[in-house]
């Protein structure tokens, strides 16, 4: 698997490095590189999206260190698997940021200017 990073998710980890108190966001998203490298696709698919056969978006949680909370109060990757096994990670956002939080077009949005690069 091959891991690319959208303009997107960069936004969001630099809005969140500027609120000071997520200063480890990048080593948060990291934990689950590994993962998703290895081809363990964590998380819960979403579904109800027009995809190509054999893509899929997924949510997972992270665990916000920063702030010592556990996964449930953390963050939330969302990232897209393409079928050339490649894997767009297409933003992220805490679980307490009730407006950065994406609803079903706003991630179709996303999937669709990724795809655009």
């Amino acid at each position: 698997m091959v891991i690319k990073w959208s303009k997107n998710i960069n936004d969001d980890v630099k809005y969140y490095v500027r609120k000071k108190k997520y200063k480890k966001i990048l080593d948060d998203i990291d934990s689950v590189l590994p993962d998703l490298l290895a081809g363990n696709l964590v998380g819960d698919k979403l579904e109800g999206f027009n995809l190509p056969e054999g893509a899929a978006i997924y949510k997972v949680r992270i665990a916000n260190t920063s702030a010592n909370v556990g996964k449930s109060n953390g963050f939330r990757l969302l990232y897209y698997v393409a079928i050339e096994d490649t894997i767009y990670l297409l933003t992220i956002y805490s679980k307490k940021d009730d407006e950065r939080i994406p609803n079903d077009a706003q991630i179709a949005m996303l999937v669709a200017n990724t795809l655009e690069f």
